[in-house]
């Protein structure tokens, strides 16, 4: 029996440093010009180019976030944020409620975050989307925070997982469901290991460790159809190839006093992007719309304010 389309479909960046730094130095210009104001349409110019120049089978991928949503964000964020600390200078005896709000506003901006990028992507016209429950995210969050503290960091690897989970096991593309099959097991060995090795190397396995840790995640997501049809994301990112990427940046960026961070950004972007296939016989001819339109984009304000790493 022959296949009806092929067996792995691959993705590819086509990012130009040269074009990406007329991007990047008039949104550092006009960040600068507004103090800061511009940054919320300085972010979407970013995704848009970023998103628009990585492909699946030659098709690219669109970002339909704007600055003006993220901007209604960055106020929301930065005025809840603001509240706590007034509340906090005002009412010295609620200074534990300021830490109790800057705690509780983490998981609540990985969850916004998660759901408005999703859900402002689209490929071939058809959406991501997000069906998560706040509420029991927050729950999971805390429970998984608890058990991190009472280890002393060792839980920290099965909460990254925990999280990883929840997130995809409620987001689809299209009416496909994806999933994450990773274990905190599996995690906490290529951390022990990457630490260890880090360290002992003088930082020399730092990209190894840093291409372990993403293939973990990409080897272990995997695509659901509607006939039940399973397929998994392939990382073929190796750590050699980061060493090279990493270094050649770094001489790059330091010999041009910043200048070709633009083209730096590009190379380590591409690298990572194209080293993603997606393995077995997903039928992305298939895809339907089955999305919800949402344009609250105060989580991704959030986390960047909070400098919380989307997982």
């Amino acid at each position: 029996m022959i296949n009806a389309y092929p067996q792995h479909h691959r993705f590819s960046f086509t990012g130009q440093g040269s074009r990406y730094f007329g991007i990047w130095a008039v949104n550092i210009i006009l960040t600068i010009l507004t103090f800061g104001l511009y940054y919320p349409w300085a972010k979407a110019a970013v995704r848009k180019y970023l998103w628009n120049e990585t492909t699946l089978d030659g098709d690219p991928f669109v970002y339909h976030g704007t600055g003006k949503e993220m901007f209604r964000g960055f106020i929301i964020a930065y005025g809840m944020i603001f509240a706590l600390f007034a509340m906090a200078y005002f009412f010295p005896m609620a200074i534990l409620m300021l830490y109790i709000g800057l705690i509780l506003l983490g998981p609540i901006a990985i969850f916004g975050a998660w759901r408005y990028r999703l859900s402002r992507t689209s490929w071939r016209g058809i959406f991501f989307s997000f069906r998560g429950n706040l509420t029991d995210f927050v729950k999971l969050y805390f429970k998984n925070i608890f058990l991190t503290i009472i280890t002393l960091g060792i839980y920290g690897s099965w909460m990254r997982v925990n999280i990883m989970k929840y997130l995809l096991s409620h987001s689809q593309f299209g009416q496909y469901k994806l999933d994450f099959r990773g274990t905190g097991g599996e995690l906490f060995g290529i951390n022990i290991a990457g630490l260890i090795l880090t360290i002992v190397t003088l930082y020399i396995y730092l990209p190894w460790y840093i291409a372990n840790s993403f293939n973990f995640t990409i080897d272990n997501t995997e695509i659901e159809e509607e006939d039940g049809i399973v397929s998994t994301l392939k990382s073929t990112l190796t750590g050699g190839s980061t060493f090279y990427i990493f270094v050649t940046n770094a001489l790059m960026v330091m010999f041009t006093f910043g200048l070709a961070f633009p083209w730096a950004a590009m190379r380590g972007q591409k690298l990572f992007t194209e080293s993603v296939n997606v393995h077995d016989e997903v039928d992305l001819e298939n895809l339907k719309q089955d999305s919800e339109d949402y344009r609250d984009a105060t989580g991704d304000d959030l986390l960047d304010i909070l400098d919380i790493d989307l997982v």
